[in-house]
């Protein structure tokens, strides 16, 4: 295969600058046919695109050759859409239509499923990666690479496609490890959950209050916020003081998971005045999805208490942080591993230790145990009386 890169002294559309050459270049291709003539073509972006042209030369010629019978591989548009049709979830529909629309304007048009490559997957990745954290850029190419591996159940013809292979960027394995102290969690809970104010409306007052409420208990419960909004009031047994967590994580989509609270005095209150206000289904918001204005209420209120929130904002928390430091509290009071993961979800210790982090206090009392075993705990605490 000579796929090769060609000059030329014209601009021509697509084609790159050399500085060194003073030249304009792309990727081509000269090959011999097996009629005997020779097939020479320029201007790919991409010495991928160049192979998968000979590529498709060489199987045209062969299904030709053989009198293969020939494949009508459907518009990828067509194949996007008859996917959005299958999602059955709102939340989830909402999501894949944007990332499926917009990759789409992004590639030439009308393009069919056999003409798509590696590269035209890479356009989105590229543009996106400008605009959002890497991990979030794998988060919709996931979406892209779903419609594609599950064409085949609207098409049945593409049983034995096979997808090009999908970019990735690389995702920083680097760990938050940052844990709400317990004077922090006192002042914005106090500012949430002060009483009305008079330049406040009765609307601003009930949604402060409610974010309030909704941040106070998922550190209550190490639950994640979304399996706090979705909280029903079936879930909730006052007679004998326990309450239903139902998993919102996307693996637990096909088999829910469910685990039990106690109700404390704290959370009896707070469910309490929640059934007093309201006759939703939910009782934290009217759909169960997301309490209204949530994250902005809960930026102002910080900055109101001299907090940073952000999850990209150095020394900034996010309401998930709030699960990491109740696993870690838990597991710094003695709570056993099994106790923890019963609580939070984890059926593996192993994700449980992953939550948890180390604090000052922690380490303190760490290398405390370690200096009483070497020196003695009588000389260890004359040590530090003196």
């Amino acid at each position: 295969m000579a796929v090769k890169k060609v000059f030329s002294n014209k601009a021509k559309p697509g084609w790159k600058y050399d500085e060194k050459t003073k030249q304009f270049w792309s990727w081509g291709f000269d090959i011999w046919l097996e009629n005997g003539k020779r097939k020479r073509e320029s201007g790919f972006g991409s010495r991928q695109l160049a192979e998968n042209a000979v590529s498709r030369i060489r199987i045209n010629e062969k299904e030709g050759k053989y009198k293969l019978t020939r494949r009508e591989f459907p518009f990828l548009a067509d194949i996007c859409r008859r996917r959005l049709e299958r999602i059955e979830n709102r939340k989830e529909k909402v999501r894949a239509t944007t990332v499926l629309e917009r990759w789409i304007l992004m590639l030439p048009p009308r393009l069919k499923l056999s003409e798509l490559t590696t590269a035209h997957i890479r356009l989105y990745v590229d543009s996106r990666i400008k605009e959002i954290q890497a991990a979030s850029v794998n988060r919709e190419v996931t979406i892209i690479a779903s419609a594609l591996h599950s064409a085949h159940v609207d098409f049945p013809e593409l049983e034995t496609w096979v997808c090009p292979r999908i970019p990735r960027p690389k995702v920083s394995r680097s760990r938050r490890e940052r844990l709400i102290r317990q004077d922090e969690v006192m002042r914005l809970l106090n500012f949430l959950l002060l009483p009305k104010r008079d330049d406040e409306t009765e609307k601003d007052f009930e949604k402060r209050r409610v974010v309030g409420q909704v941040f106070q208990m998922t550190l209550m419960t190490g639950a994640r916020i979304g399996e706090i909004t979705a909280l029903r009031w079936e879930q909730v047994d006052f007679d004998a003081l326990i309450l239903q967590i139902v998993g919102t994580k996307t693996r637990f989509h096909s088999t829910k998971m469910v685990r039990y609270i106690e109700i404390t005095p704290t959370i009896n209150a707070i469910l309490r005045e929640r059934a007093s206000n309201s006759d939703w289904e939910f009782v934290f918001s009217r759909t169960g999805n997301s309490v209204t204005h949530y994250h902005k209420i809960l930026r102002e209120s910080a900055a109101a208490c001299g907090l940073i929130y952000g999850k990209f904002k150095r020394g900034g928390f996010i309401t998930h942080d709030a699960r990491h430091t109740a696993i870690t509290r838990m597991l710094q009071a003695g709570v056993d591993l099994s106790t923890v993961g019963s609580i939070t979800g984890h059926s593996d210790a192993n994700l449980v230790l992953h939550y948890s982090h180390a604090t000052r206090e922690s380490r303190k009392q760490a290398v405390s145990i370690l200096e009483n075993f070497v020196v003695g705990e009588e000389t260890a605490k004359a040590k530090k009386a003196s």
